[in-house]
């Protein structure tokens, strides 16, 4: 026995203490392994292991201590004279305590007291009182439970005089703990400890299903500082640069009418450029939604489109080589349609609106700069002659 102490305790001088495994609050478990009783009454079976099974119950003490009860018992294969086979129950409980905590799993030492009660075929029958020392590991499973492993060895002691007074069990067993209660959440946003990567989110702030903070719009920064989540935007606070005013060209006036007997005709409509880029056009990441600064922008597009007469527009969509090109044309004939619609609600007459979407086809920049992509992010007019 003292060699066993011995041995138990040096293993735990070559371990050191990193993050530790979570441990639940409270626990429930199974147990299954072997028992492997000395001579005093398995006499010539001493190195036979026999079945055991038993139950677990536990609770956290503190970050390095766990509490433990548990009931063991085991089918004896014996023939020791006048004894015969028999069965061990033992009851003990004691502390836990984590001396090499790991990413995933964490060692232990186990040290407890408790009763062991034996009963043969042809006596003697006996309980006596123990005391246990294990050494094990128990690792993570699912978002609450643990898997564990632990040898142990169980002494009993008492009066010399009695049968069985010094009888040792040694015992290897693995077992499966459930988790009683809601798993740890020691930041509250709603990810359990063991599946959390960013475990210090602060209070209220949205995250994701690993419980980081949430960023909508994939522009590097997150929702909690970002003033525009739903805007890709490379920029300290999140939000696109302002855009330039919109390029819209002057009507040109009609020259003035000579002195003539004759009636003056009438002015012709302001001829139509052969393509405009309608700068400022902008939409939410990813959507055909228009940006608010977008409306004034289109305002007068339709005002100047009412002085073009009855020349017919197609209306041009583009975006950025981001995502495939199937998807980057049908987002592309989305947000034409998007300005053809808004054009339609200021008086356009809709038979002279054409959208089409051409997606990254036509790129008037580099795709590989953010200033780049959000040029060829755009919509044009072209007037069809």
């Amino acid at each position: 026995m003292k060699k066993q102490l011995i041995t138990l305790g040096l293993a735990s001088l070559f371990a050191s203490s990193i993050q530790a495994a979570n441990v639940p609050e409270k626990e429930l478990g199974l147990l299954l392994g072997g028992s492997l009783v000395d001579g005093e009454m398995t006499y010539e079976k001493g190195d036979v292991f026999n079945p055991t099974i038993g139950l677990r119950y536990a609770q956290r003490l503190g970050t390095s201590t766990n509490f433990f009860s548990d009931l063991t018992y085991a089918d004896i294969d014996g023939n020791r004279p006048g004894v015969g086979d028999g069965a061990i129950t033992t009851l003990r409980g004691g502390v836990e305590w984590l001396f090499s905590k790991q990413s995933r799993y964490n060692w232990f030492l186990s040290g407890g007291l408790g009763a062991i009660n034996v009963n043969t075929d042809y006596g003697p029958d006996f309980t006596r009182p123990l005391m246990s020392l294990g050494i094990g590991q128990a690792w993570e499973v699912g978002t609450n439970d643990a898997l564990r492993w632990e040898i142990r060895t169980d002494q009993s002691f008492g009066n010399s005089t009695l049968p069985g007074s010094a009888l040792n069990n040694i015992q290897a067993l693995v077992g499966y703990s459930w988790g009683v209660g809601a798993p740890a959440d020691t930041d509250g946003d709603g990810v359990a400890d063991r599946n959390d990567l960013c475990p210090g989110t602060p209070a209220g702030v949205k995250v994701d299903a690993k419980g980081c903070p949430l960023d909508s719009d994939g522009d590097g920064l997150t929702d909690d500082k970002d003033k525009c989540p739903t805007v890709y935007a490379k920029t300290a606070d999140g939000c696109p640069p302002p855009p330039p005013p919109a390029t819209v060209p002057e009507p040109i006036a009609a020259p003035a009418p000579m002195a003539a007997p004759a009636p003056t005709p009438a002015p012709e409509p302001a001829p139509a450029p052969k393509k405009l880029v309608l700068e400022g056009v902008n939409f939410a990441n990813d959507k055909a939604t228009l940006l608010p600064a977008a409306i004034s922008v289109l305002d007068q597009v339709a005002q100047t489109l009412k002085e073009w007469g009855n020349v017919k527009v197609e209306v041009a969509g583009h975006t950025d080589s981001n995502n495939t090109d199937a998807y980057n044309q049908k987002l592309s004939q989305r947000r034409a349609q998007s300005v053809c619609d808004y054009l339609i609600s200021k008086g356009v007459d809709a038979t002279r609106l054409k959208p089409v979407g051409y997606g990254e086809s036509q790129p008037i920049a580099d795709n590989n700069t953010e200033e780049g992509r959000f040029k060829n992010r755009r919509v044009e007019l072209i007037p069809q002659q």
